[in-house]
Formats: structure tokens, C-alpha cells, sequence
């Protein structure tokens, strides 16, 4: 399945299409994955383009598996801002929805861990950082 995947992310060429319908086929993937297709998941991820990079953390703002927190975190430390925006937003996704069951490891990452650049991203991993442990 990550095949699939992997390829449904690279071939998507217009923006409008990704937001309309993409996202929706590539998270129906993400739910259909098993190990291995996670594994391939963490293994391809820092190889790939900033786009598929982002386009993978808005695909895992519905996942309620565990380890889409961990890319998600994975994501959020890449260095790019335009990805370290999706994976926030698919990160309190998955809060929201009650999905992340270690508030603990979130917080730690965003709070402690995630060094960013730019005042966008330290805006919103405060935000987020506050509402995880408010909660």
C-alpha cells in the first residue's frame, strides 16, 4: 500500500485537485496501511520533496494509528516551514479527534525539541503546546 501512496503523492500535479480529493484518497491509503507499509513510510521520508513532504503531513491528519504522530514529529523537524505548518495542523488534528493517546511526546517535541525558524511556526507549536496540556 505504501506504493500506492508513494506514488498517489508524486503524481498529483495540481494543487486544486490535491485539496479537493487528494487528501482524502491518500488518507482511505494511510488507513489501509500495515508494518511495512508504515515502515517504507519512515524510511522514504527525508528523501523526499518538500511538497510530498507536506502533502504526507496534511494525508495523517486523520490517521488514528500511533505511529502518524511520530512522522508527524518526524515532519515537524525537517526544516521546512511550508511542511512544519501541515504537520502542526495534522497534528492537532489528531488531538482533536482523540487520537493521540501520548499528549506527553507531542509536547515534549513541540516544546522542547522543535527549534523553528520562523515566528509562524513558533506561534503555533506554542498554541498547540498549550491546548495539548490544557487538555
Amino acid at each position: 500500500m505504501f506504493k500506492e501512496y508513494e506514488f498517489l503523492l508524486d503524481s498529483i500535479g495540481s494543487e486544486d485537485y490535491w485539496s479537493d480529493v487528494g487528501i482524502d484518497i491518500a488518507a482511505y491509503k494511510i488507513s489501509q496501511f500495515n508494518n511495512l507499509s508504515w515502515s517504507g513510510l519512515e524510511s522514504a521520508l527525508l528523501a523526499k520533496s518538500e511538497v510530498w513532504r507536506g502533502r504526507c503531513a496534511e494525508s495523517l491528519g486523520d490517521s488514528n494509528d500511533e505511529r502518524a504522530l511520530r512522522v508527524l514529529l518526524t515532519l515537524l523537524k525537517a526544516g521546512e516551514e511550508s511542511v512544519g505548518i501541515h504537520a502542526i495542523e495534522s497534528i492537532e488534528s489528531v488531538f482533536l479527534a482523540g487520537y493521540i493517546l501520548d499528549r506527553a511526546q507531542a509536547i515534549r517535541a513541540l516544546d522542547e525539541e522543535f527549534e523553528a525558524e520562523s515566528r509562524s511556526l513558533k506561534l503555533m507549536a506554542a498554541t498547540l503546546v498549550k491546548k495539548l496540556r490544557e487538555a
